[in-house]
């Protein structure tokens, strides 16, 4: 691969990691906020967040802010990467010097007054490609931000699945099930509807912790779930664009 389409790749992925990333950090902001006074029910500490929430035998008790806080706030260190590296190489593939093979033509009439075309392509010298130590430093990160978003996209996914697998008590003591019933809302319930039960059958705590509205509890965590672990699948693939460049390049003297 070509550094040019290597950067041109880059100038997509950079840009689209940083969206996706905004998305997930907005659409989890509003399910924590939706539901953060009405399961805060904790005295000493505030649980009021939507993930790894618990169900107690009064109320169904929210979980530490600062799972919320790492769940919304955790993908702003990536989006300042990726606004960073993106406008590099959007600008370079942009308003660079055009860079990939050129072919120019040149006709040639011999004596006898035959008229030969010849056509030659050529390749643009490399005075305008990227240092290759600029690949490594760059791999380096891109790994440290996959990483990064992996622990990011695991916590979410935990902490949603936690939250679901409580709420399914709190439904059987809610519909006071029992027998197959119970087996039904325990293996049979998707999150999905969990969270739908939970939507629309919570109830508020008291008339200072109420919900405005409604909203759909389980898209915003599932939209913000999906762009976390493919953001991974992302940065990932930065990483092998990133060290196939390093490895390729001949002007890196040892």
């Amino acid at each position: 691969m070509s550094e040019y389409r290597s950067e041109k790749r880059l100038a997509y992925l950079f840009p689209l990691i940083g969206a996706l990333s905004f998305v997930c950090c907005i659409s989890t902001a509003v399910a924590w906020h939706h539901w953060a006074y009405v399961l805060d029910t904790c005295v000493e500490t505030n649980c009021g967040c939507i993930l790894n929430g618990r169900s107690t035998p009064t109320f169904f008790t929210g979980g530490h802010i600062a799972y919320c806080h790492w769940a919304t706030y955790g993908l702003v260190l990536p989006i300042i990467f990726c606004f960073i590296f993106g406008i590099f190489h959007v600008f370079r593939v942009c308003c660079g010097k055009p860079r990939g093979n050129h072919s120019s033509t040149a006709s040639v009439r011999q004596r006898s007054g035959e008229l030969i075309v010849m056509t030659t392509k050529t390749d643009v010298t490399d005075e305008d490609d990227i240092s290759p130590y600029y690949w490594i430093p760059l791999s380096i990160i891109s790994s440290f931000m996959a990483l990064f978003t992996l622990v990011h996209a695991a916590m979410y996914l935990d902490g949603f699945l936690y939250s679901c697998k409580q709420y399914r008590n709190e439904l059987i003591k809610y519909m006071q099930a029992s027998g197959q019933l119970v087996a039904a809302i325990q293996g049979r319930l998707s999150c999905a509807s969990v969270f739908d039960f939970m939507d629309y059958l919570h109830q508020d705590v008291s008339w200072d912790r109420r919900r405005e509205g409604r909203i759909d509890t389980a898209a915003a965590l599932i939209i913000g779930i999906i762009c976390s672990w493919t953001c991974v699948a992302m940065w990932i693939w930065i990483v092998v664009i990133a060290a196939r460049r390093a490895r390729a390049s001949r002007r890196v003297r040892i």
